[in-house]
């Protein structure tokens, strides 16, 4: 009698522990083609942390704000985990919602437009990038074996137009890549530098 009063007592004090924490919001789910953006809320936990299944058997989202880029696109179960990251086993919620990933990533959900002036150059390129919202970015030139020659831009840029002029300095004249990365987004342009 004593061990099922222990068993019962454990078992109720675990269903109290598991009911701090609670997700109040979330899974929110914004896409853009085969990627996805996911972020909620949760109360409860001391230390709070997040997590999302992804449904596609891959690495985990672990902030609160993840993003994920699907392999193909097809209907997927997204779960977002809260718990108390020094007491997961006592306080812990989940949610799933189902989702339908189509299509290609749009990249002018993020980055609308690279253009760059003159190309080919002889001393200075400018390199203008018109951004549809604030985020974070690398402009980086490579050779055409792949070796990096300079970043340019390794931080966050604003809304609307920004502009980089490169002078570049002890450069052999030949055809290089200017390459643009901002979240999941990826564009690259040649450009051919022109000594005089």
């Amino acid at each position: 009698m004593k061990k099922l009063y222990s068993i019962l007592t454990f078992s109720l004090l675990t269903i109290g522990a598991f009911a701090q924490c609670t997700i109040t919001s979330g899974p929110n789910i914004t896409q853009n083609g085969l990627m996805i953006t996911a972020t909620g809320t949760g109360t409860g936990g001391t230390f709070p942390g997040y997590g999302y299944d992804w449904g596609d058997q891959t690495a985990p989202g672990t902030s609160q704000t993840s993003t994920h880029t699907y392999a193909a696109p097809g209907t997927y179960i997204v779960c977002m985990i809260y718990l108390d990251a020094f007491d997961p086993a006592n306080c812990i919620d989940s949610s799933c919602t189902t989702i339908s990933v189509v299509g290609i990533n749009d990249l002018s959900a993020s980055l609308l437009n690279v253009q760059t002036a003159p190309n080919p150059f002889t001393s200075q390129l400018t390199i203008n990038l018109t951004m549809n919202t604030a985020d974070m970015v690398e402009v980086a030139v490579y050779d055409i074996t792949g070796k990096q020659v300079v970043i340019l831009k390794n931080g966050m840029m604003a809304t609307g137009n920004n502009v980089i002029d490169w002078k570049p300095a002890g450069l052999t004249a030949g055809v290089y890549f200017l390459q643009v990365k901002t979240g999941d987004a990826l564009i690259t342009k040649k450009i051919v530098f022109t000594q005089n």
